[in-house]
This record gives structure tokens, sequence and C-alpha cells, in this order.
């Protein structure tokens, strides 16, 4: 299978796959970068550690991966520390922010002060459309089957198109994405990319 080539700001990643900030300590440096280093976009999950572990996990998966690769960090809106966190990663110089459970309209206006790209996680096409005027670079699509924080008991299958549709900026599917057909599928429907 030959992949479309995925671009989000300045990261073009040989796959078009994105690591899902899997929280509690499961999305560290050790995943992220070696996911950073197969071709794909490594993200470390800023739940359930402290920011100082967070800044240390950013700064040794840029140690694993040579500096080469994509490594951003997941921050949850819901988390106390949002804001807090979303600042440390980005002067750490992550590639990029992903956050869900919620938005901020803050963290684009940050994202642009760092010049750190926004993905912000949506289950609909009228949150994509607010999230893509709002600013952000990317949006990642979760239907019902995706784990975490969902605003839908709708399936991925059946708010992908309509999300593509909605908006002029990459999207990326995820939420049930199990095998070389869910791939394929996502990326027949219009996904840029999938986590």
């Amino acid at each position: 299978m030959i992949f479309p080539q995925l671009q989000i700001a300045h990261m073009k990643p040989r796959l078009p796959i994105i690591q899902g900030g899997m929280g509690i300590k499961v999305s560290l440096s050790g995943l992220a970068s070696a996911v950073a280093n197969a071709g794909g976009i490594g993200t470390i999950s800023g739940t359930g550690i402290s920011i100082e572990e967070m800044k240390a996990h950013i700064r040794r998966a840029r140690e694993l991966t040579k500096g080469v690769g994509y490594i951003g960090v997941n921050v949850l809106f819901a988390m106390s520390d949002f804001a807090q966190k979303i600042k440390a990663a980005m002067e750490e110089k992550v590639d990029f922010i992903v956050s869900g459970a919620g938005i901020s309209r803050d963290m684009y206006t940050w994202g642009r002060e760092y010049n750190v790209p926004v993905i912000s996680i949506v289950s609909s096409a009228k949150l994509a459309k607010l999230c893509e005027r709002l600013g952000a670079a990317a949006v990642v699509v979760e239907g019902s089957e995706a784990g975490g924080h969902l605003g839908t008991d709708r399936p991925l299958f059946e708010i992908l198109p309509e999300v593509v549709e909605a908006v002029d900026i990459p999207v990326i599917a995820a939420g049930g994405i199990l095998t070389g057909e869910d791939i394929n599928r996502a990326l027949k429907l219009g996904a840029a990319g999938v986590q």
C-alpha cells in the first residue's frame, strides 16, 4: 500500500500514523520515540505524571530519536494543571500539542505564541469547524470505539466523512483502527492519517 503524505504544520512523517497519547504512564518517552523512529508521530501523555516528569520524558524522547522524528504531548483539558502542562511542553519545544476532553480557546493562542501546532480531538463536524476557526492545525476525530474521553456514541466511520467535509485542515481518524484494512478505509474516506 502506498500511503499519502501526511503534513501537519511543519511535520511530514514517513508514515501517516500518529500514536495515541494513552494516559497513566503508558505513552511515555520509550513508546513515543519508538513510533517516531519508525516513521510515525510519537505522543507522550501528560496524564498521571508531574510537569517535571513530562519535561524529562520530552528530553529523553529527543535523545532516543536523536532529534529526528516528531514528538508531541497529549494534555487533556479536564486536567487541573492543563495550562501549566501545555506551556511547559511548549517551552520544551515539542513538535505539537494534542488536546481533548474539552476545549480551551487559550491553547491556540499559546500555540501561536510558542509556534507549536495544536491538534484538537473532536467527535463531531461542528466541534471540528470550531477548532479549525480557533486555529487548530489538525483534528483527531474519535468515534465511540476510541478509548479515553469521548463525546459521542457514534462510530468513527459514520462521523469521519462529516468531519472531512466540514474542515480544510488534516483529519486524523482514531478509534477502532486495528488492521491495514481499517487504515485503508479511513484514508479512502478522506482521512489524512490515522491514530
